[in-house]
């Protein structure tokens, strides 16, 4: 793992470095040993430092493991800001494409300095963790699941209209608030607030601008008493189709 943390560090500054571009690579046979930087690593791999990577079994593995310190956060296993940012763009993108709808939501544990201030960092490593998982657990298949930086998350949900998407957070608002969380011996209940704000097929909006809603929408779930679901907007259709409502169960 040594390994691949010091590839993480050699690439995470970057700026022109792109995980999916480099899968492509590795994939194609296109990338070479010194791309990886293995000599400064002091791996023995008795290879000129023109001569390409064979796409072995083990080529493979080095790219998911890659991939994993490049695109996931490692305290609650779920996918981070890097990957947030760049799924956002390509659902987006994807979404003008079909003339479908492309909701965001942004999750955010009420009082958790209170939380921290409590029962310490490991307890509030604890709360991250059990809140991620109560969120695996409540969301669709089809939706990506990020946590965004410190105790806020992010919910891309393509091809979802406003309705469903309020249901869908409302559940998951539910799901969190009945739950119940152990730190130290003790029981605790975490609530959370959720902005959501919903890209519709006839209006292009960038992903920045549909971030912005989502934050202004949170924004206003936290200043109505926190334990809140606020959408951005007025819902241009209010019937929810046979496929949606399945989507609920």
């Amino acid at each position: 793992m040594e390994v691949f943390e010091q590839l993480l560090n050699d690439y995470a500054g970057d700026v022109d470095f792109e995980p999916s571009a480099f899968y492509k690579k590795i994939m194609s046979g296109l990338v070479y040993w010194e791309d990886l930087k293995l000599n400064e690593l002091h791996i023995d791999i008795n290879l000129d430092k023109n001569e390409r990577i064979n796409k072995t079994v083990d080529m493979q593995n080095i790219l998911i493991k890659l991939s994993q310190l490049t695109m996931e956060d490692p305290l609650t296993g779920l996918y981070n800001r890097r990957y947030f940012n760049q799924t956002l763009k390509m659902e987006l993108e994807r979404n003008y494409r079909d003339n479908r709808t492309l909701a965001l939501a942004i999750i955010d544990i009420d009082h958790f300095k209170n939380i921290n201030d409590t029962y310490g960092h490991d307890g509030g490593d604890a709360v991250l963790r059990a809140i991620a998982s109560e969120m695996k657990k409540s969301i669709r298949q089809s939706d990506a699941l990020t946590r965004i930086g410190g105790e806020e998350f992010a919910i891309i949900m393509p091809n979802i209209r406003h309705h469903l998407a309020k249901e869908v957070m409302e559940r998951l608002r539910r799901n969190i608030e009945s739950s119940e969380i152990l730190i130290d011996g003790q029981t605790i209940n975490i609530t959370v607030s959720i902005g959501t704000a919903v890209s519709e097929p006839n209006l292009i909006i960038s992903a920045d601008d549909l971030y912005n809603l989502s934050d202004r929408a949170l924004y206003q779930a936290k200043h109505s008493g926190r334990n809140n679901v606020v959408i951005y907007g007025t819902p241009i259709t209010t019937q929810l189709s046979a496929s949606e409502r399945e989507a609920l169960m």
